[in-house]
């Protein structure tokens, strides 16, 4: 409403308020109250500002929206313990700002309890306003008056309704019978009757009725209370049937299903769930859920569950849950947890439905027992493959052992870099663990006298020494290419192909530089050169682990990728520990001269 059609408006309210002594109030198309004058006010016992507080009450119980145009008596709170009656009439004001309905309220003053007058009114609402069938009948059967109640329940109106009883009556004989009764004992209680509506239907009621005497005391009429049965008893059938089914499925149900208060106290589960846990009914019921299929703290609390019920829209679903049977014994289930609610939303119980998942579960912990230990002897083959290159040199000792320790340490912390992350996963790790093994298997295609030499190598023996990388990697492409898809040989050909490739381009077998030589061999470059310098040989002695380290910084960005390098120096001592652990696997007497300090650092020798 704009500003001028505001005071238009208000000129006129005005004029209302002064000409008009019963309450009055105006609200718009939005049901916003308007206006409202002081008669109002003193009828409700209201002040202005509980008539704002309280409009939403007072427009309820006038069941008024905006636009109706009501006549109705309503009762009002007017006070702590006080009620007041007002007829209230409503109307339609069209105007061009738009539609306003104007409300009068007019109090209903109660007849004084000690009149006959107040009596017949209390009997005439209730008659006319009350929602059970009531009808009042002659000794001849002829209706005298009845309450719309009635006429709805037999389809009739008021005018076209037959006039006498034994037409609406489904057996027109029962009629003397219920009549001789009442003029015997004056009433009677919930007798089955059955009446034909205006459609034809036939309608089951309970009839209470009792007789209405004269000032003489004959029996001139009669009046009945007539108690619909038809929509109670199709639903008490089909509540029965439900109730049937219900339990047919709750206990046929290839699931378990338990069903918890919201106290978590259990109120019922089916046959599924004593199958799965070994409990009957009575071992569960009132017990609390924690304590019988929480299963030890693997499995979430009742707590937890309802948490995670509300926090996902009234369900949530657990893929594995672990709890434990009456036995004891491991259950493992697909657990699906809900809410149950009645009509005003209030939480009633809390359902779990649950599929035993308790063999697949078995069976795949056998199937990873079977892949680790089919992994296991993989790696172990593949190491037995890879040393047949060192029996040829007997100073090798645990050479494969150690490095393939060292290139799982740098793959791993590799990872933590996020140019990495998405590139090292979990079964790269493991494949860069056994193919580092097999970076040197090209040395079987070496000439003894080459490989064992003890002196320096001609420049024609290095060429042959060289050789092996081309070897080791096409005897590993070949053995890939069969297979149907990615393997561990995927990246041990790249390793032995390139693992004495440098970072600077000087290394061989093509000169690869940079980031162009595989990730895998640059890691394993570094693992082998270390070991190398630590370990002692028919033709050097070892290094020391620090003089390693130096050479090691030295060469990155020549011979080694940098980033690796700063890997390496923050893992170091990984390596020094690793070193020392696995020559103790080999020569652990010399634990004795370690402990006797007779020994200097294990990793020197």
């Amino acid at each position: 409403m704009n500003r001028s059609s505001a005071i238009n408006f208000n000129s006129v309210l005005i004029k209302i308020i002064e000409e008009i002594s019963d309450g009055f109030l105006i609200i718009d198309q939005d049901n916003e109250l308007l206006f409202f004058n002081e008669v109002l006010l003193r009828l409700l016992k209201w002040r202005s500002m509980e008539m704002f507080a309280r409009k939403k009450e007072l427009l309820q119980v006038m069941d008024l929206k905006p636009g109706d145009e009501i006549r109705r008596r309503i009762v009002v709170n007017v006070a702590r313990n006080e009620k007041r009656e007002f007829d209230v009439t409503s109307f339609v004001v069209q105007t061009l700002e738009g539609a306003y309905t104007l409300v009068r309220m007019l109090p209903v003053e109660p007849a004084r309890p000690d009149s006959p007058e107040y009596y017949r009114v209390q009997y005439r609402e209730l008659f006319f306003n009350v929602r059970e069938a009531f009808y009042t009948a002659d000794t001849d059967g002829n209706i005298i008056t009845a309450n719309p109640s009635f006429y709805d329940f037999i389809g009739y109106s008021p005018e076209e309704c037959p006039a006498n009883m034994r037409d609406l009556l489904a057996y027109p004989e029962d009629f003397n019978e219920r009549l001789a009764l009442l003029k015997e004992s004056s009433s009677y209680q919930d007798e089955n009757v059955q009446f034909f509506t205006k459609d034809g239907f036939l309608k089951k009621a309970l009839e209470s009725a009792w007789v209405v005497r004269n000032r003489e005391g004959y029996v001139e009429s009669y009046s009945c209370h007539v108690k619909d049965l038809t929509y109670v008893r199709n639903i008490e059938s089909r509540l029965l049937i439900s109730e049937r089914n219900f339990r047919i499925l709750f206990d046929t149900i290839l699931s378990s299903i338990i069903i918890c208060d919201p106290l978590g106290h259990i109120l019922n589960l089916n046959f599924a769930a004593e199958s799965s846990y070994g409990y009957s009914w009575n071992d569960v019921i009132s017990r609390h859920y924690d304590d019988v299929f929480r299963g030890g703290m693997t499995s979430p609390s009742f707590a937890k569950i309802k948490t995670l019920i509300d926090r996902n829209g009234g369900k949530y679903t657990d893929p594995e849950v672990h709890r434990k049977d009456k036995a004891g014994k491991d259950v493992y289930t697909y657990a699906s947890y809900s809410v149950i609610k009645d009509s005003s939303d209030e939480v009633l119980a809390y359902s779990i439905v649950e599929k035993d998942l308790t063999e697949r579960v078995h069976l795949e912990q056998k199937l990873q027992e079977s892949f680790n230990q089919l992994k296991e002897a993989q790696s172990a083959a593949i190491l037995g493959f890879a040393k047949l290159t060192e029996f040829r040199d007997k100073g090798t000792g645990k050479h494969l052992e150690r490095m393939r320790e060292y290139a799982r340490v740098l793959v791993t912390k590799l990872k933590d870099n996020p140019k990495y992350a998405n590139y090292i996963t979990d079964s790269y790790i493991e494949d860069i663990y056994i193919s580092a093994t097999l970076h040197d298997v090209g040395k079987v295609g070496v000439e003894d006298h080459i490989l064992l030499k003890e002196g320096p190598l001609t420049d024609e023996e290095y060429e042959k020494i060289k050789e092996h990388v081309k070897l080791g990697g096409r005897a590993l492409a070949e053995i890939d290419v069969s297979m149907d898809k990615r393997s561990f040989l995927t990246i041990g050909k790249e390793i032995a192909y390139y693992h004495h490739e440098k970072w600077d381009g000087t290394g061989y077998p093509e000169g690869r530089k940079g980031e162009h030589i595989p990730l895998s061999a640059r890691i394993v470059a570094i693992a082998d050169v270390y070991d190398a310098l630590t370990s002692e040989r028919s033709y050097k002695k070892a290094y020391t682990h620090e003089e390693a380290v130096r050479i090691i910084t030295e060469e990155s960005g020549k011979h080694f990728d940098p980033e690796i390098v700063q890997v390496f120096l923050a893992n170091h001592e990984v390596f020094q520990r690793i070193k020392r652990f696995v020559e103790f696997e080999e020569h652990p007497e010399s634990i004795v001269d370690l402990l006797s300090g007779t020994a200097g650092d294990l990793g020197e020798h």
